[in-house]
């Protein structure tokens, strides 16, 4: 069985780089897989709602046939390569129309450029590209322009919460360590898995202990955590003294220090759970957004089992 069927790469108006085509090309190879190329142009949308006759159909006819050599050009790019595309044109934008298409073709891996956003084009996350973060139904990998950051490092990171014992925590660990493993294998590339723990509370609520307790406080919640990471690998098969997995338990806050780890050991890529379990289905948590507002590299977004898009 093939990790990816059908892959959906999403291109829009932003669009500057061939990072994602070329990815997208490689996974569609090794995996046997589908792919589709779906062109996002929120001018064919806005332009119906102007209706701004005799214009009009001229300036859509105009448009289309741009796109259209646009899909053309990137279907000849994809069969150069060996792989039999198929191409869409789309009126609107990626996060209102996801959901349709994903379920429309069966999709379940969806790749997208990051938008250009901040000095280096990946610093912050803009507001469609979150909102499509929150939506997209299947694992979303949201790629970085990496045109003016280093060469590709050959290292991916799979950042769990080991810390949160309920099972569909659990389940999303497990999935989240699954597409690390296939992708570093694919990719022949470092596997890098963290965790962060921390005390419970805040420090002002453990000032009544005395300075014994809290050290002992602090062991026996780090040994828990140890024993629950080392638990989460081996229920995923992980044998944590190979040479290719390195094991990061941090202590801090999470999205801080997954964060200064990722950008110290330059992954290339992150894969992280992407929900909140108390977000009912539409927001990210704090912490996953966090991260992926303060690191450079691209994203590997993935949602728990059963999760409802609100786009559904």
């Amino acid at each position: 069985m093939h990790a990816f069927k059908t892959i959906m790469v999403v291109i829009t108006q932003n669009h500057t780089s061939e990072l994602e085509l070329s990815q997208a090309f490689r996974l569609a190879q090794d995996n046997q897989a589908r792919l589709i190329l779906a062109i996002f142009d929120q001018s064919l949308e806005l332009m119906k709602k102007l209706q701004f006759l005799p214009l009009e159909a001229k300036f859509e006819a105009g448009l289309r046939k741009q796109l259209e050599e646009t899909s053309e050009s990137l279907k000849q790019q994809a069969w150069e390569q060996g792989i039999q595309a198929e191409a869409l044109i789309i009126a609107g934008k990626p996060r209102q129309m996801i959901f349709g298409l994903v379920s429309q073709y069966g999709v379940d891996l969806v790749i997208k450029l990051a938008d250009p956003s901040g000095v280096l084009d990946r610093n912050q996350l803009t507001g469609n590209d979150l909102a499509l973060l929150r939506k997209c139904p299947v694992p979303l990998l949201m790629m970085a322009c990496r045109d003016q950051l280093p060469d590709y490092t050959g290292r991916i990171m799979v950042a769990i919460d080991v810390g949160d014992s309920d099972s569909d925590a659990a389940a999303l660990n497990q999935t989240l360590l699954l597409h690390g493993l296939y992708l570093s294998s694919q990719e022949n590339a470092e596997l890098h898995i963290a965790s962060a723990w921390n005390l419970p509370g805040k420090q002002s609520d453990i000032n009544f202990l005395a300075e014994d307790e809290i050290y002992e406080l602090q062991e026996s919640t780090h040994q828990h955590y140890q024993e629950k990471l080392e638990q989460t690998l081996s229920d995923a098969g992980i044998e944590s003294n190979k040479r290719s997995v390195s094991i990061h338990l941090l202590k801090g806050n999470a999205a801080h220090e997954i964060q200064t780890l990722a950008n110290e050991v330059d992954v290339d890529l992150i894969v992280m759970g992407t929900l909140g379990k108390h977000a009912q289905g539409v927001l990210m948590g704090n912490t996953a957004e966090n991260i992926l507002n303060g690191v450079y590299c691209s994203i590997l977004a993935v949602k728990p089992e059963g999760f409802v898009s609100p786009l559904a």
